[in-house]
């Protein structure tokens, strides 16, 4: 089943989330293979299966390319460290979408995981996710648990700190959403991914 488009779009207008401090190690850089499912920054309304992304992080930022269905998305969720706010981007489409800031955070410090989530923490068993050994912390009342979720698990690679996993709710309706991975590489990345685009369309009523 294709997804409808503008009913996408329409919903990824009204996604933003709290910016937090992440705790991503220097000069790290990471690719990930993930499945997202809920509704959530990384998951909007208009979708009713899991969404598979390609996310990109790195010193510039944050780049999330959305694979919607099989006929292929230029779709993509960029935020730049060195501006407040985030971009909903599509080439194809010559127009990008401003958002208050992004999903995350995706770097968490190994040892004290709980510093980022902002939240009371406890262990949860670890898993081996996408070839890592992964830490397993369960949150509750957090104020920067990933994805806006203010319950839940995560687990983070027990060596670098970067969000493998997590299953959370949020809000009064305890809306479910989740993360994980298939594949995470470690490898340098093209600083172009990061760039903003300067010659699409703002749609009237949203500014830079």
């Amino acid at each position: 089943m294709r997804v409808d488009r503008r009913a996408v779009w329409m919903a990824l207008l009204a996604v933003s989330a709290a910016g937090v401090a992440q705790a991503q190690p220097q000069g790290m850089q990471a690719r990930i293979e993930a499945t997202v499912e809920g509704y959530g920054n990384l998951a909007p309304r208009g979708t009713d299966k899991p969404i598979r992304l390609t996310l990109r992080t790195a010193a510039e930022g944050m780049r999330a390319d959305f694979h919607f269905d099989t006929g292929g998305s230029d779709v993509y969720l960029l935020k730049r460290n060195d501006e407040p706010r985030a971009w909903w981007i599509s080439a194809q489409g010559r127009y990008m979408i401003p958002a208050n800031d992004a999903s995350g955070p995706y770097w968490y410090d190994v040892q004290r995981p709980c510093d980022n989530v902002q939240g009371r923490c406890t262990p949860a068993q670890g898993q081996f996710i996408a070839g890592r050994l992964a830490k397993g912390v369960n949150y509750d009342h957090a104020r920067h648990g990933p994805d806006g979720t203010t319950r839940g698990t995560l687990w983070i690679d027990s060596e670098t700190g970067l969000l493998l996993a997590y299953r959370g709710t949020h809000g009064n309706r305890q809306d479910s959403r989740s993360f994980r991975a298939s594949r995470v590489d470690y490898e340098p990345l093209d600083a172009a991914a990061f760039a903003k685009p300067t010659t699409l369309h703002v749609p009237k009523g949203m500014t830079d």
